[in-house]
């Protein structure tokens, strides 16, 4: 009776410390996107699980930032606390931060140092850069072609619209021809270069929107948009468009020519380079994404490789970096998207990683990417900037495929060589053999019929 009370007793205690085994407290420390740009703010977040208590050492001061409000959130279900700590850049820069320590419920935390990349604001309207001059804005309707550059680098690109302006103090009616998407590609001919790349952006809706030049207020209609890449040093010269408009006066309607000027943009050879022919030439920055912190040899996790910015990204293009002893990486998932109208896009690319061997590793050696830094005049490199620490056992051989992971192995298959479904072959010589039997049946039954009747 007392074994059975003593086992009954151990059953107990190793219930009560499964139990406190999982809900011990548990503690992560998340950093927010490192590549962010001059009005986004940089996070720390810190969160407590499985515990009521939130004890937290102060956050650490960060030179080029201000340090924000702090927002501490608790939960019930499940039990634990979200705490925030906000920073706002203040100048723009590459910005090493150190590792840092954080006390949290009497435990000692430590960060690794990263590096923290501030990009200028973007202003998505490249309209900031028309300029329009006194002798038009005197007139209370004109054509105004907009360059938003009138220097660019080899590959780098330039938008050219083109808006009719109507003030609004004016008097006489005027609308577009009913054959202006006729005139409109009409223009786009004229002005598209043969030394130049064209990208159209679709204009789906002529609406007024309203500007002030000169303290005059104006209605502008844009009518035509686009992005061009020049493909090598020669200046490019926009001749000069006009477009139909229809006026009415006193009930009378008459078509009105309006023109505007031609214009030349620059183009400047990039520096001397190796890869001088094949980078791109534009403004990016580089955002990464890693599935798990977690991440044991023998199994997969996924990576993300974006590059953001302003530039051709049809020409933007990652050199997958080559299995080795520690890591395979299978071929990258590639997707861009192009908001339109947008200055800035971005091209994603998402790979499948599988460890090979524990230890701690730089991803610099593995993605980077070198293009022209249209902004600064020179060549320049995003490098990722993540360091990643492997648990497990080694694989016993890095060259075969020991690992259980489902993408073991994908890399190596040969797709060339047709491979015999001896499955498929057995049930096909199997439906044979039974045809051939039902035939035979057949046949000896037929057999057996015309026998008897002869006999008889």
């Amino acid at each position: 009776m007392n074994c059975r009370k003593i086992h009954i007793f151990y059953i107990f205690l190793l219930f009560l410390a499964s139990n406190f085994a999982l809900a011990q407290e548990d503690v992560k420390i998340e950093l927010s996107k490192k590549n962010i740009l001059l009005d986004e703010n940089f996070t720390i977040k810190v969160i407590i699980s499985n515990t009521d208590k939130s004890a937290i050492s102060a956050f650490p001061e960060f030179p080029n930032f201000t340090k924000g409000a702090k927002q501490k959130v608790f939960s019930k279900n499940p039990l634990g606390y979200t705490i925030t700590q906000i920073y706002t850049p203040i100048k723009e820069g590459n910005f090493k931060i150190p590792s840092f320590i954080l006390t949290i419920n009497n435990k000692d935390y430590t960060t690794d140092s990263f590096n923290l990349i501030i990009n200028s604001a973007e202003d998505n309207s490249e309209e900031a850069n028309e300029t329009i001059s006194p002798e038009k804005a005197k007139n209370n309707a004109f054509l105004a072609m907009n360059v938003s550059k009138n220097k660019v680098y080899v590959g780098e690109g330039f938008r050219i619209s083109l808006a009719f302006y109507v003030s609004e103090s004016n008097t006489i009616k005027m609308d577009f021809s009913d054959d202006l998407n006729a005139q409109v590609d009409a223009i786009a001919k004229k002005i598209k270069s043969p030394d130049c790349l064209e990208q159209r952006i679709l204009i789906s809706d002529l609406k007024g929107v309203p500007t002030d030049i000169n303290g005059k207020k104006y209605l502008t209609f844009k009518f035509f948009e686009a992005i061009y890449f020049p493909l090598n040093n020669k200046p490019i010269y926009i001749p000069a468009v006009e477009l139909r408009m229809v006026q009415t006066i006193k009930n009378s309607k008459e078509n009105i020519i309006f023109k505007d000027f031609p214009q030349t943009i620059s183009v400047l050879d990039l520096p001397e380079h190796p890869l001088k022919d094949k980078v791109s030439a534009g403004n990016f920055s580089l955002v990464e994404q890693i599935e798990s912190q977690k991440i044991n040899t023998g199994k997969s996790f996924s990576y993300l490789f974006k590059i953001i910015g302003d530039g051709n990204f049809s020409t933007v293009n990652v050199t997958s970096p080559s299995n080795d002893s520690f890591f395979d990486f299978y071929p990258p998932e590639i997707k861009e998207n192009h908001p339109n109208a947008q200055p800035s896009k971005e091209k994603l690319f998402s790979y499948r990683i599988l460890p090979k061997d524990s230890g701690q590793y730089q991803f610099d050696k593995y993605f980077f990417w070198v293009f022209f830094n249209t902004k600064k005049g020179q060549y320049d490199t995003l490098k990722s900037a993540l360091k990643i620490k492997v648990f497990g056992k080694t694989i016993a051989d890095k060259d075969t495929d020991a690992s259980n992971d489902i993408f073991a192995g994908i890399d190596k298959l040969d797709t060339s060589r047709t491979e015999t479904n001896y499955q498929e072959v057995l049930k096909n010589i199997s439906n044979l053999l039974i045809i051939c039997m039902l035939i035979g049946s057949l046949y000896l039954f037929n057999w057996g019929r015309k026998k008897k009747t002869n006999n008889e």
